[in-house]
């Protein structure tokens, strides 16, 4: 079963990424790594966003190392 919903996955992200792909009107073959980039970006803004949180709150002890203090602020409008 864990086979199976690995190849759906596999599946859904190489038609996902090839999507975005076509849509950028390509004129010779595809880099799947721009392209899954891509589709991240496009389909998938909030992943994202939480990808970049979280690489930012890794690095905090490096910033503070160098004097650095950053802070987030969720702003609502």
């Amino acid at each position: 079963m864990g086979v199976y919903r690995w190849f759906i996955l596999c599946l859904i992200s190489f038609i996902l990424a090839h999507w975005v792909y076509l849509s950028t009107s390509p004129t010779d073959l595809p880099d799947w790594a721009k392209a899954a980039a891509l589709a991240l970006q496009l389909l998938l803004p909030e992943v994202l966003v939480c990808l970049l949180l979280i690489q930012v709150e890794q690095s905090r002890h490096l910033l503070q190392s160098f004097g650095l203090d950053l802070q987030l602020v969720a702003v609502k409008t």
